[in-house]
């Protein structure tokens, strides 16, 4: 019997230790799929892997605290807590793998994160320290790539410019940081104002396959040089996003995103030409081109043909939300402009719908006026004229509206603009909603 139960207890030990194993093996495996998933943009499953990996690394530490892997253990939880952003949880779990770390590997790798948490947490100097320690002892790899790339931000925060982008080149080699290497490149050199470094840092985003799931952070990085240097460098920079290896949504946004660029840099035909590219395209890209150029046309349309001509480029777009509005309000004004034929009052309805929903100035401005032509006797005559005049950027045309307005001094609309009391102006506006609603469902 007492054989029989040592070697019980032998079974049960291997068993007990299976399943720690097993639970740090999961866990690792899980940390990896968090990093595939963080990498392809997928930031809510990579939060939802990390979280696993903390749970499961924690079960595992809780079933033997003192047992063989429970440093391994404190450092896959202390690298997800990482990743999750939750520094207090990761120290303390980093800070003791280090202290209990049965080998040179572990240790090496808990001081790596410990430090990358200080730096976050603004201990530049202090993470600096052990990241120097951390890199000068580990091999080759993608783990020290990791350290390069904390230490090269590190050095870049505090000034000493020359070693951090020296850490940046190290950790460019190593796929696993490479791209967060290039977006650290070009966020430090927009704060240095450093542009040749900026543009490299792009080039080598843009030639990245991985780097279109984080296109919203490449976006924010090109406004930011634009903000910094003007549009015309923020366009020349993405200039290789034609040949950008990603799928087509995120490259039809930076394409977009260029032509934006290049359109507020003065060159409005090549800005264009580049963004009827995308819209040439398909998915949510295009349409966001089409809804670009749909309202170029209308900002600069006088007249309800040249608003029209905004259809053609909206309607292969429909299955989109916003595009299928924009479509209905160009056509509820097209349909108002014909109504005001037989009642006047429609042409104000459809210069409100231009000016509000439309952002098309120039075609409300002509609504307003000819409604006010046909009508002079309504009192809503000095409210469409001062709405025409509100769109007016000639100031010869500013001129010629306020000396039809001097006539009409007495119109409440005139009186409440000079800051003067309105009486009636309250049962004018009632009066007025009641009849455009009437107009708005004919």
């Amino acid at each position: 019997m007492k054989r029989l139960g040592a070697a019980s207890a032998g079974a049960l030990l291997l068993a007990s230790a299976c399943v720690y194993y097993n639970a740090l093996y999961n866990a690792e495996r899980l940390l990896r799929e968090g990093d595939e998933h963080r990498l392809a943009g997928r930031d809510s499953l990579a939060q939802t892997r990390y979280g696993d990996v903390v749970r499961k690394a924690a079960m595992g530490f809780r079933e033997e605290p003192e047992g063989e892997w429970a440093d391994e253990a404190l450092l896959l939880m202390g690298r997800a807590y990482l990743r999750l952003g939750e520094l207090r949880e990761g120290r303390a779990a980093l800070e003791q793998a280090a202290r209990r770390a049965g080998s040179d590997e572990v240790r090496r790798a808990a001081e790596l994160h410990l430090g990358a948490a200080m730096v976050i947490a603004g201990d530049v100097d202090g993470g600096t320290l052990l990241l120097n320690r951390a890199i000068r002892d580990l091999p080759p790899g993608a783990l020290r790539a990791e350290g390069h790339l904390w230490r090269g931000r590190a050095l870049l925060s505090a000034g000493r410019s020359d070693l951090g982008w020296w850490d940046l080149d190290q950790a460019a080699g190593e796929r696993s940081v490479r791209l967060d290497a290039a977006l650290s490149r070009v966020l430090f050199a927009i704060r240095l104002d450093e542009r040749a470094r900026a543009r490299e840092g792009m080039h080598r985003i843009l030639g990245y396959g991985e780097a279109g799931a984080r296109v919203d952070t490449v976006v924010a990085l090109a406004r930011g040089a634009a903000a910094a240097w003007g549009p015309a460098v923020a366009a020349s920079m993405l200039a290789g996003a034609d040949t950008a290896r990603w799928s087509p949504t995120p490259r039809g946004r930076i394409l977009l995103t260029r032509a934006l660029f290049v359109r507020e840099a003065g060159d409005s035909a090549r800005a264009e030409e580049l963004i009827r590219r995308v819209a040439d395209g398909l998915g949510p890209a295009a349409a966001d081109a089409r809804l670009d150029l749909a309202a170029w046309q209308l900002a600069r349309a006088r007249d309800l043909l040249e608003a029209r001509s905004a259809l053609p480029i909206l309607l292969p777009g429909l299955e989109s939300e916003e595009v299928a509005r924009r479509v209905a309000d160009v056509q509820e004004t097209i349909d108002l402009a014909e109504d005001g034929l037989a009642e006047p009052l429609a042409w104000f309805a459809a210069a409100e719908v231009a000016r509000d929903r439309l952002a098309a100035p120039m075609l409300a401005r002509g609504l307003f006026l000819a409604y006010a032509d046909a009508v002079p006797s309504d009192p809503w005559v000095a409210k469409a004229l001062l709405a025409a005049l509100d769109l007016s950027a000639d100031e010869g045309d500013r001129a010629w509206l306020r000396g039809r307005l001097e006539g009409r001094g007495d119109s409440p609309y005139v009186l409440a603009a000079q800051g003067e009391p309105a009486l009636g102006l309250e049962t004018l506006e009632e009066e007025l909603a009641r009849r455009l609603d009437r107009v708005r469902i004919r």
